[in-house]
């Protein structure tokens, strides 16, 4: 029986056993015939013969023992027995390569080098032919196929040892699927012995020519894949050295920010924090890259941090922060170090001083560092007291605020980096008075522009005061410019009051009583963002499931405001409000009854409302509750799937309709809620019918517990209608999922 492990074809046995009884003095000059014999067998094999021929082929070639007539016929005629019928084989070129130096081995002592080099150039010509045809029918096994085998490029051709060459345009073709293929050669460049760069700037002219916005998606998945990947830090440069359009990408540096921030505060992978603090310093202009990444050190600060960690992303920022053209950046850094620096000297680590002293040392040569050092040492020692039974009085911080006053407004370039780093860094337990000392800073019109930029920073918290700050400087511009800083309790209050970010009794709705109202809006957050912070634990379970366990969370808590409000009244005093929370799940489909393109759940909230001697009032919300679905670990789906039929019916049934997105922490741990008629819109804008983008919903949305104290608690939404409330007690296939009823009784007194 002839040597391997699968039969050659009838029609090609012959000629196979003349090749294995040929003596090795006669492989030379018998090459030609064989050539002939073979070549007519091809044109009248059928397709069955060939893959059986591709089979004993590479049977014969993989392993064992070959004579040197088996491995000259396998080898100078692979170009047509091996053909990608299937998956190539893992280390292709490889091994046809050490069968090609066995050969030549065993030829040597039958003829000189000039007799053996026809050989050798028709055995690299077949192979080149072979690799090339395996790779146009698989290009995503590039890898796979010249695995172990150094590799050169000289602009157009990859080149194996030399010999064995790939046409790159040949390889890649004019096809649409470009984009896997490029990023297939990319995947090479680690491996390349000579001309990397050649093959970088190929990659980048061929990308340069691509659609981008049609594969910028796929390109940010391959990308957000390689950051994840451990041992992926040449991969990740090579990546970001191909596609330079990737630089101006304001959505893949807040992505990067994201998961660097979760990677901070849960201590995820060091290869992953290194990888996201490179990614995110390599976006250029208009792009925030840089602040991305600080963005995610100061939100991940507020925990106990990962000193190792945290440093290393400081580290990257320093090394590509300029801080004469970013003081702002520089405070920033200063106090994030200042903060670390307090952190690892409760530790007992010992290099905590010198660390301290390299990070001064690198604004030293600034004409403002010692105000930017004294600034971060100050904010460090003070913000953490606000959270603490030291808080600093009213006085002191009236001192504190002068002070800091005194030190930063003669300097624009100052009032410029410390107004960026008092809205930003400030906690919220501190947020006053990072308003105030704002205000106080704010003295030209320059400084007003600069305000206005931050407006757009990469931090929500900053956006959200310099929103605040706008609103008073657009009611007082006089005293925003007249250099006034408030000294008392009084006169800060005052200036809270004309910002907006507190009122002074009264309230904002028809309860008139600010406390109760920032008490429900405390404990209705407090719900929101325990859900959203453990919604990636359970994002797979159904609707009803995720819903039942918020309605179920906001039932206790509403239990817990009636005793709260209980113990903080003296004894016969009467409670001012009574609350109570129910709900019930409607009747669930059986069978057919679940229709198939039904998406999410919907839920009605009925509102019953009576205040002793003034109003009486009964309404109801219709809710359409959605999923955000996963992709896979730490990335989730860009469009929040929804028909654009449930909307339609929703608004068919009552004007008073909202849909609920349930979403883990973005910019803030949140569900989202968005009035059915704005969603409604959103999908008509984008053109879909059947979903609605994640971005386009976050932009438009109200928080969960804003929508609960001021719009349905607040009496701004909802349907009084008896055909709206009769849906409650249906039994059929259209009533809701969920019947939610919240009573409220307040005392008219």
């Amino acid at each position: 029986m002839l040597p391997g492990n699968d039969t050659w074809p009838a029609s090609l046995q012959a000629l196979y056993e003349q090749v294995v009884a040929a003596p090795r003095e006669a492989v030379l000059s018998a090459r030609p015939q064989w050539a002939e014999q073979l070549g007519a067998w091809a044109q009248r094999a059928s397709l069955d013969e060939r893959e059986m021929a591709r089979m004993a082929t590479w049977s014969r070639l993989e392993a064992g023992p070959r004579s040197a007539g088996e491995l000259a016929f396998l080898l100078s005629h692979c170009g047509e027995l091996l053909w990608p019928y299937s998956e190539p084989p893992v280390q292709l070129l490889q091994r046809l390569l050490v069968r090609q130096g066995q050969l030549v081995q065993g030829l040597k002592a039958e003829g000189t080098d000039e007799v053996l080099a026809p050989l050798t150039r028709q055995v690299s010509a077949e192979l080149s032919k072979v690799v090339l045809r395996y790779l146009k029918r698989h290009p995503e096994a590039l890898l796979s196929l010249v695995g172990g085998v150094g590799c050169t490029f000289d602009g157009r051709v990859l080149r194996f040892q030399g010999d064995v060459e790939v046409d790159l345009k040949v390889f890649l073709g004019p096809e649409k699927r470009l984009t896997g293929r490029l990023d297939q050669l990319r995947m090479l460049l680690p491996h390349l012995r000579e001309g990397r760069y050649k093959l970088v700037g190929f990659i980048r002219e061929r990308a340069s020519k691509l659609p981008w916005r049609e594969c910028r998606d796929i390109l940010e998945e391959k990308l957000f894949q390689v950051v994840t990947a451990p041992d992926s830090q040449a991969e990740l440069r090579g990546f970001l050295g191909c596609y330079a359009k990737g630089k101006g990408e304001a959505r893949w540096c807040t992505r990067a920010s994201l998961l660097l921030a979760r990677n901070l505060e849960e201590g995820g992978p060091l290869a992953a924090v290194e990888n996201l603090s490179e990614l995110l310093v390599y976006f250029e202009s208009p792009v925030q890259g840089l602040r991305g990444a600080l963005q995610a050190l100061v939100a991940s600060l507020s925990g106990a941090p990962d000193i190792g960690r945290h440093r290393r992303v400081a580290d990257t920022c320093w090394e590509h922060l300029k801080p004469k053209e970013e003081p702002g950046l520089a405070l920033v850094l200063l106090w994030v170090e200042e903060c670390l620096f307090r952190w690892a000297l409760r530790q007992g680590l010992e290099d905590v001083f010198e660390r301290r002293n390299r990070a001064r040392e690198r604004v030293s040569g600034l004409p403002v560092a010692e105000v930017l050092c004294w600034l971060a040492e100050e904010c460090a020692d003070l913000w953490p007291r606000f959270e603490t039974e030291r808080k600093p009085g009213a006085d002191e911080l009236a001192a504190w605020r002068k002070e800091v006053t005194r030190r930063a407004v003669k300097k624009p370039v100052l009032r410029k980096a410390a107004m960026e780093f008092f809205l930003w860094c400030a906690p919220d337990a501190a947020a006053s008075e990072a308003e105030l000392v704002t205000l106080s800073l704010v003295k030209t019109s320059t400084d007003r522009r600069w305000l206005r930029r931050l407006g757009e920073h990469p931090s929500t918290r900053v956006r959200f005061r310099v929103r605040a700050i706008h609103a008073w400087l657009e009611a007082g511009a006089e005293q925003a410019t007249g250099g006034h800083t408030p000294a008392t309790l009084t006169g800060a209050l005052r200036h809270l009051r004309a910002s907006g970010a507190m009122t002074l009794g009264g309230g904002r709705t028809w309860l008139r009583d600010r406390d109760l109202e920032e008490l429900l809006l405390g404990a209705f957050s407090r719900v929101e963002r325990d859900f959203s912070a453990r919604y990636p634990q359970h994002c797979r379970e159904e609707e009803a499931q995720l819903v039942t366990r918020l309605l179920e969370e906001l039932r206790h808590e509403f239990e817990s405001i009636r005793s709260d409000l209980g113990l903080l009244l003296t004894q016969g005093q009467p409670v001012p409000l009574e609350l109570d929370l129910r709900f019930r799940r409607g009747p669930e489909p059986t069978g057919n009854a679940q229709a198939p393109g039904r998406s999410g759940v919907e839920l009605m909230f009925v509102l019953n409302v009576e205040v002793d001697g003034f109003l009486k009032t009964k309404r109801a919300v219709l809710v359409r509750a959605r999923k955000l679905e996963p992709w896979g670990e730490g990335q989730w789906a860009p469009n929040l799937r929804l028909g654009r039929e449930q909307v339609d019916g929703l608004l068919a049934r009552s004007e008073a309709a909202y849909c609920l997105f349930l979403v883990p922490p973005a910019l803030r741990a949140e569900c989202w809620m968005v009035p059915a008629r704005l969603v409604r819109g959103l999908m008509e804008a984008q053109g879909s019918l059947s979903s609605v983008s994640r971005e386009g919903a976050q932009r438009v949305a109200r928080s969960l517990s804003q929508w609960l104290t001021y719009d349905l608690l607040g009496l701004w939404s909802g349907d009084d209608r008896p055909e709206v409330l009769s849906r409650t007690e249906r039994s059929e296939e259209e009533a809701p999922d969920f019947v939610v009823e919240i009573s409220v009784r307040k005392s008219g007194k």
